[in-house]
């Protein structure tokens, strides 16, 4: 008996050794230009969760022989080879050539301090062909000059116009009820936020605003609230009756906070931004919190609907310039 208990030991140690999985190290991803390997000193290429390979755009742009240019207000990457341009913007879907607005499976994003890009998508809008090989785990990039580039695919529907900067498709950029979408709502808001400050001069204080342009049949709405440590507030936005406290909604304006007599009754700032349309309706508003001790501070985007997740623009979004007083 003690014989066969013995036997059936090594017989299922022996299928555990078997069976067990070794750790192999897996084959780094390679990205290979005309022949030449593409070193990446810090930041190194992945796959993203829609199977996509990400690459810092720089080094395989450069390598290609094409020119980068970050925009880090708007966070648009732009790359330029020959006689075309590709735009693309961190978190969307969207991108643009030659003007044209095109879209992809999978988003341009941010990591470890670099910008990287879904790099069939860049290098065939470039002019380039891209191959993979799955065995070798490595992106395979030819690019010709002299041959005549590959044709582009089918751009999206509607009319791309840019306003201050933002590109807008009249029928890609809108909701099924014709409100702006979520994604290019932030894009605008985002943009109010950094073009709006409190400054101070001659020991008065202002709220200082230049509305972005946006396109025709949506409007602004910025609300600002300034409370007090006793709790009260003193509100601005354009539709108050309260004398002194109106703004405009459109152009630009450098308003005196005539209410505001000590800086040191003050405790927090808080500001809303959105878009509406004709029925007043938005996809969702960005909301501002800032607190003087800087005990406190965050920017958030808020969407219209709980099913859609807030997003935080806290840690890079600049305070100082904004808020001067």
């Amino acid at each position: 008996m003690l014989k066969t208990y013995f036997k059936f030991l090594t017989v299922v140690f022996i299928i555990i050794i078997l069976t067990s999985t070794v750790g192999v190290a897996e084959i780094p991803l390679r990205v290979v230009v005309n022949g030449e390997k593409v070193n990446f000193p810090d930041a190194q290429p992945f796959i993203d969760e829609n199977g996509r390979t990400q690459v810092p755009v720089r080094f395989v742009s450069e390598a290609l022989g094409a020119n980068v240019d970050w925009n880090g207000d708007a966070k648009k990457v732009t790359v330029t080879l020959n006689s075309r341009k590709v735009v693309l913007t961190i978190g969307l879907k969207t991108y643009e050539i030659n003007n044209q607005t095109y879209q992809m499976d999978t988003v341009a994003l941010l990591k470890e301090s670099r910008t990287f890009v879904p790099i069939r998508f860049v290098s065939e809008a470039l002019g380039a062909t891209v191959t993979w090989d799955q065995n070798a785990r490595s992106v395979y990039i030819k690019f010709d000059p002299k041959a005549s580039p590959p044709p582009l695919p089918t751009p999206l529907a509607g009319t791309t116009k840019y306003y201050d900067g933002i590109a807008f498709n009249d029928v890609t950029d809108v909701d099924q009820y014709g409100r702006m979408s979520m994604d290019k709502t932030k894009e605008f808001t985002l943009k109010l936020a950094n073009q709006l400050s409190f400054i101070k001069e001659n020991g008065k204080y202002y709220i200082k605003c230049d509305y972005p342009e946006i396109p025709e049949g949506y409007e602004w709405s910025l609300g600002i609230r300034i409370f007090n440590k006793d709790g009260s507030y003193i509100g601005y936005n354009p539709i108050t009756r309260v004398p002194g406290c109106q703004i405009p909604k459109e152009g630009s304006f450098k308003k005196e906070a005539t209410h505001i007599k000590n800086l040191s009754n003050i405790r927090n700032f808080s500001i809303s931004i959105s878009i509406n349309d004709s029925k007043d309706d938005n996809t969702g508003i960005l909301n501002i919190l800032y607190y003087l001790d800087g005990s406190e501070k965050w920017v958030i985007f808020v969407p219209y609907i709980s099913l859609y997740r807030e997003e935080k623009y806290t840690d890079n979004f600049d305070f100082k310039k904004m808020f001067q007083w």
